[in-house]
């Protein structure tokens, strides 16, 4: 029951906000809950749950045996303030955003037309066919579904949200997008997927997205001023969505303070109190969090004495694979890892071009240390670190430091499992390579050298997890909307 109520928060806000922007206006019939079940891939009491809620609240009659009515009655001067609310406190997010996901999506949606077969091309040749502005965002969720890899899909979704193109009701007089345009631009991408010609395919991709979303984008941000007096709301990548997210992300703070040095000069971590002050968190939180990381083999608490810590280099305890979260999490460390395969060498390329000489400089200390400490397994974390504090794009930052807390989810197992000779050295030439490059300014040679290194260890991270028994079909888990479930309106 828990997880159809988490998931129904979705359908909840989805229809709220397509009610109050009038996409569905007072006398529209929604779809029937059997359609929904199949659009959303979730049952029908979690259909059903959200739905009821939009009931009490006042927004549709539902009654078993007739067609989803909406009765919620607002002006067209309502409806445009309440989007003009959610526009103007978001609307400086907006192309920052954009460009971040034409860096970390685009890269995506190309490797996934190489993955497709005729049947799924055939699918796409259809929706071009069609009419309707849905078809749009049909088409680019079908194209992402053949990575298989639900952070992949959870972005898309948590973006697209963001932006609100959603909500939007297309073919009015002040459309944001030609929607004859995109269908023949779907339709040309179809095209270049058969013929197999990759190189105008991603051409054509990045006129296709702009078209679909740069534009809307831009457009927005014409007309809709911020709003005065009231804080931005900024791009936040939302992972988790259940109860456990606080304590999954104070769980990575904590094992970022002990692989990164804060506590060298003790073998325990500070109370349950006191880290509930620092971190501003209740007691109950640190102890949820100290036993997920005693599950995961991070920590060990010791009755009487306190949670003793495993550094850096230190073998640490096996991981409890009967924890569900545990596994979820170290499927989320795989797929974030091929996220970053795909989309590392143009976001490094872009933030050493734009950053400054000393923010450079930063990153050549970092590596040269751990040259010389012999901790050349951090450079990697390294490199994803300083993109996640400097780059600057606000929604590179918040993706890729997404990105960081789950890698550190895979240590642990790592060093339970013992040394890598090939990885360590792996590691090792990937440092002394990266300290080189940087020092010659060799931006697109950095840029490659990540990719590759990155791409080296990704196979070598899924070994490890099929090693301990989680099948490969537990890490490729069936991408679908009902992985996005949004907080409560």
């Amino acid at each position: 029951m828990r997880s159809e109520q988490q998931f129904s928060n979705l359908i909840y806000e989805y229809f709220l906000k397509r009610i109050q922007f009038r996409y569905y206006k007072c006398g529209d019939l929604l779809p029937s809950i059997d359609t929904l079940c199949r659009e959303f891939s979730v049952s029908a009491l979690t259909v059903k749950i959200g739905l009821q809620r939009l009931r009490a609240e006042g927004y549709i009659d539902m009654h078993n045996g007739r067609s989803t009515k909406v009765i919620f009655k607002q002006t067209q001067a309502e409806a445009y303030q309440c989007a003009n609310q959610y526009f103007s406190r978001r609307i400086e997010s907006f192309k920052d955003l954009y460009q971040t996901t034409e860096m970390i999506i685009m890269p995506l949606l190309l490797e996934s037309f190489h993955r497709m077969d005729e049947q799924d091309l055939a699918f796409l040749d259809r929706l071009a066919k069609g009419s309707s502005a849905d078809d749009i965002l049909h088409f680019f969720c079908f194209v992402l579904q053949k990575m298989e890899n639900p952070l992949a899909m959870n972005l898309y979704w948590e973006t697209s949200f963001f932006w609100g193109l959603l909500f939007v009701k297309q073919g009015g007089k002040k459309d944001l997008s030609d929607l004859k345009i995109m269908h023949e631009e779907m339709g040309d991408c179809v095209f270049l997927a058969g013929r197999k010609d990759w190189a105008s395919l991603h051409k054509k991709l990045q006129v296709f997205r702009k078209d679909s979303v740069g534009n809307a984008v831009e457009s927005l941000s014409q007309m809709i001023p911020p709003a005065k007096g009231e804080k931005q709301i900024p791009f936040e990548w939302r992972i988790y969505r259940e109860r456990p997210q606080v304590c999954y992300s104070l769980a990575s703070h904590i094992m970022h303070h002990i692989y990164m040095g804060r506590y060298r000069d003790t073998d325990f971590l500070p109370s349950y109190e006191r880290m509930a002050e620092e971190y501003r968190v209740s007691v109950s939180t640190v102890r949820r969090t100290i036993k997920v990381l005693n599950q995961l083999g991070a920590a060990r608490t010791i009755n009487g004495k306190g949670t003793r810590i495993f550094r850096i280099g230190e073998p640490c305890d096996a991981t409890d694979f009967e924890v569900p979260a545990i596994r979820r999490n170290l499927a989320y460390f795989i797929q974030s890892f091929e996220l970053l395969v795909f989309s590392c060498e143009t976001v490094m390329r872009e933030f050493l071009t734009a950053v400054s000489q000393e923010e450079r400089n930063e990153l050549i200390k970092e590596l040269e240390e751990n040259l010389d400490t012999g901790r050349c397994e951090l450079s990697l974390w390294y490199c994803l670190l300083l993109i996640a504090r400097y780059s600057p794009l606000q929604g590179i930052r918040e993706i890729y430091g997404r990105i960081y807390s789950l890698f550190l989810w895979g240590y642990p197992l790592k060093t339970s499992y013992g040394r890598n000779v090939d990885s360590d050295r792996a590691m090792y030439d990937f440092t002394v390579t990266m300290i080189s490059r940087l020092k010659e300014n060799a931006i697109d040679a950095c840029a490659e050298t990540l990719r590759e290194m990155a791409a080296r260890q990704f196979p070598i991270a899924q070994q490890y997890l099929h090693q301990c028994g989680i099948r490969p079909e537990e890490l490729r888990l069936t991408p679908s909307i009902r992985l996005v479930i949004t907080d409560e309106v």
